[in-house]
Order: C-alpha cells, then sequence, then structure tokens
C-alpha cells in the first residue's frame, strides 16, 4: 500500500511587524531633519519603515501644544486600531517657561519627552566631545558649535548623515551628563531645570535598536 502523503505545513510568516513610532518635534528645522535623516539612512531605512514624524508647525510651539497634539493623533490611531508602541515629543529649554506643566500633562498621557537644555543643539556638541559647560542662549551654543566643530552648520540639513560616525560617542556623553546630573536631581531639582542636559540618546539608541 503506498504510504499516505502528509499536508504540507502550512509556512507562517513569522516577521515581527514594524512598531508605530511618532515623534513631535518642537523645532521646525534642526529636530525634524535630524530625526528624518535617521530615518532615511541606508541602512536604518528598511527598519524604520513604519517610523512616522510628525512635526507640528505652529508660530506657537510648545511643549504643552505638543501634548495636546500628541493626544489626538494618540486617539485617532486607537480609533483605527493602529496604535503607536511609542509617542515622543522632542523639546528644549530654550526661552519656554511652562516645562511643569508640559511634564505633568505628557506623563499623566503615557508621551515620553526627549528634552535638551538649553537646546537640541546640545546633542551635536557632544558628538565632538564630553563638556559641562551650560549656555543660557541657543544662539551662544549654536556659535560656539560653528566655530569649534561644525563651520557649515545648517538647521535644514541633514545633520544626521554628518555626525552619525560620532553617534556612539555622542550616546557615551550624554550619558556622562546625565550622571553628573544626578546630584542635582537627588536634590530635589527636575530635568528642565538643568543646564547642561540632555537624553536625546535615549531616543536615538531606541530607534537604532529597532
Amino acid at each position: 500500500m503506498p504510504k499516505k502523503r502528509m499536508p504540507k505545513k502550512r509556512l507562517t510568516n513569522k516577521r515581527k511587524p514594524n512598531k508605530r513610532i511618532l515623534i513631535l518635534c518642537e523645532g521646525k528645522e534642526t529636530e525634524p531633519n535630524y530625526f528624518k535623516g535617521l530615518k532615511q539612512d541606508t541602512y536604518h531605512r528598511n527598519r524604520l519603515a513604519a517610523l512616522r514624524i510628525e512635526i507640528y508647525d505652529s508660530g506657537k510651539n510648545t511643549g504643552k501644544e505638543l501634548v495636546v497634539e500628541a493626544k489626538e493623533l494618540k486617539k485617532t490611531a486607537n480609533a483605527e486600531k493602529n496604535p503607536y508602541d511609542d509617542i515622543w515629543i522632542v523639546i528644549d529649554r530654550d526661552g519656554y517657561t511652562k516645562h511643569p506643566q508640559t511634564f505633568d500633562q505628557a506623563r499623566a498621557n503615557d508621551i515620553k519627552i526627549c528634552f535638551s537644555s538649553i537646546s537640541f543643539k546640545f546633542w551635536f556638541l557632544l558628538h565632538f566631545y564630553y563638556m559641562t559647560r551650560a549656555f543660557h542662549k541657543s544662539a551662544d551654543l549654536e556659535r560656539h558649535l560653528r566655530d569649534k566643530y561644525m563651520p557649515n552648520y545648517k538647521k535644514n540639513d541633514d545633520n544626521y548623515s554628518k555626525l552619525k560616525n560620532k553617534t556612539r560617542q555622542a550616546i557615551d556623553n550624554a550619558k556622562k551628563i546625565q550622571k553628573y546630573s544626578q546630584n542635582d536631581l537627588n536634590r530635589g531639582k527636575k530635568i528642565y531645570e538643568l543646564n547642561p542636559y540632555t537624553d536625546v540618546d535615549i531616543l536615538v539608541q531606541k530607534l537604532l535598536n529597532l
């Protein structure tokens, strides 16, 4: 008697679905261009295909407005049964005074904050060296960055591509800054009161390790 042929097992696609991460940026050029550059980089493009970068383009950009916008986008995504795995807002300290409300509202709505002081450009500076100097104006930090390390810096450039080979160094230096700031935090200071400070490394590492 001929042997019965067993039906072939159906192959299932075990590939993990891409994560959806929403990033809303306070700045109109520097921050979104950096994260777009990371997303579009040849090495990461396929893995980050579902990364959505939303730019809150308003003349009144504030952290609080970004939280409101993030809440609306989160609600819409959930209603469409296509929720985000993570939602981040990217803000800095430069010229803004309502950080307590921003941090409280973000925490209450499970929205993460990527924060820099005095500005996002401090993250760029850490690609070149570790420093604990406090800049009191974003313009001063930018001038230092241009004079010493990035003479051709422009807000609308793909600065990720220019800096990507130094990303590991920037991450290490950011972690040193966080360790350096720990005593102030232990004494009751809030993150948004620190200068200098950045935790951009946390979001960047999350994206690079997806």
